[in-house]
């Protein structure tokens, strides 16, 4: 742990745990298979910038983002890998993936249509990647006759190439059958159209859940998101495996009071102390990512000891009872993590609310700065509030 040199609460990212987990994915798909690294939202708070430059170094070459601007702000820094944007781009915003050389998820004739034009225009042919629809019914073609066309006509505009084809799984996690049927719906429909004389580039639809469960699925290329940060709890609850978690949270004590029995604490006084208590404030908060509805149902770890939080989680601030636990000012508290013995899982803190590990992970705020660790030391600092 190294403390953050612009803010009392942040996160640590460990770079070398992050590519121990891409060695592991590396090892376990078939050798033939390419690995397309998946960063939206920040790297799934992470650093999409930091993860990048190290996946870079790992050798890979492909990284799935949700948006433009995300994918813009990886071109800027990077200038020769490839960057598929997996969620929709209206056509308004086309001319920039060809100013970028960002590839779009197509799943309509017109809007690829549109994007071949803007390709001719600047004199450049656009790569592209086509979503099919296999039972997720969130975007992409529908299997059937006129998505089969719809395709013919794109593989024969003039300034578009197909670089790859892709679907996603519903619930790779949990069902099996539905599983395989979605796979073999989109092998199924990519071998007609193939058949037709079509150059469908990479197929891929392996996520995070069925890189750890089924090769049969990796195909030319996998997508995993979760697993490269060691969250997998969520798939494998009761399996352990050799997948290291890459980001923690810290923050430093604010302050240390000894209220009297009877006294209540943070807002409405929703904890009214049973006993002389030792309370800790957190400098942290809801509007940094832990959710006024984990108020009370918690721990954090100070001195490798759980202190409860008590009282309603504030904006920027909560507190915890530390009755018992030898603490001053200053001494950093483990939000998320381990310290000794113990340890804070985001598995642990999203049972309390009903979400999944990468939710709670992805809802840390912006506002929390990054130290990021590489090689056992202080690679870099990260606090995107501060260099706006």
């Amino acid at each position: 742990m190294y403390k953050n040199p612009t803010r009392s609460a942040w996160v640590e990212v460990n770079l070398d745990n992050y590519i121990s987990n891409l060695k592991y994915i590396k090892s376990i798909i078939n050798k033939n298979s390419k690995i397309m690294c998946v960063i939206k939202s920040d790297g799934y708070r992470a650093g999409a910038l930091e993860l990048t430059e190290a996946s870079v170094k790992f050798g890979i070459n492909y990284f799935g983002v949700a948006t433009l601007s995300e994918g813009i702000s990886l071109r800027k820094h990077f200038k020769d890998i490839n960057i598929l944007i997996l969620g929709y781009t209206p056509s308004y915003l086309l001319e920039d993936l060809c100013k970028y050389d960002i590839m779009p998820n197509i799943y309509s004739y017109d809007n690829c249509k549109d994007y071949n034009e803007i390709c001719k225009k600047y004199g450049k042919v656009g790569k592209i990647h086509l979503s099919i629809d296999t039972g997720m019914n969130r975007v992409g073609f529908i299997p059937g006759k006129e998505a089969f066309f719809d395709i013919i006509k794109i593989s024969k505009l003039s300034n578009i190439k197909i670089d790859g084809v892709f679907s996603h799984f519903a619930k790779a996690d949990v069902d099996e059958d539905f599983t395989k049927k979605q796979f073999d719906t989109f092998t199924s429909f990519t071998k007609e159209i193939e058949n037709a004389g079509v150059n469908l580039g990479l197929k891929h639809i392996s996520n995070s859940a069925s890189i750890l469960k089924h090769r049969e699925y990796d195909l030319d290329m996998v997508r995993p998101g979760a697993i490269m940060h060691g969250l997998y709890k969520g798939f494998f609850k009761d399996e352990k495996l050799p997948l290291k978690k890459d980001l923690q949270v810290f923050a430093m004590i604010a302050n240390i009071k000894t209220i009297k029995k009877g006294q209540g604490v943070s807002y409405g006084h929703k904890y009214i102390a049973t006993k002389d208590t030792k309370v800790v404030t957190i400098p942290l908060g809801y509007a940094d990512g832990f959710p006024r509805i984990l108020s009370g149902k918690f721990s954090v770890l100070i001195g490798g000891k759980k202190c409860p939080q008590i009282g309603n989680i504030c904006m920027d601030q909560f507190m915890v009872d530390a009755t018992g636990i030898d603490c001053k000012i200053d001494d950093v508290a483990v939000l998320l993590g381990k310290d000794g013995d113990e340890e804070i899982s985001a598995f642990d803190l999203c049972q309390l609310t009903g979400d999944i590990e990468l939710s709670f992970i992805d809802h840390l705020n912006y506002r929390m700065p990054i130290t990021f660790i590489e090689n056992n030391k202080i690679k870099c600092h990260r606090d995107l509030v501060r260099d706006l």
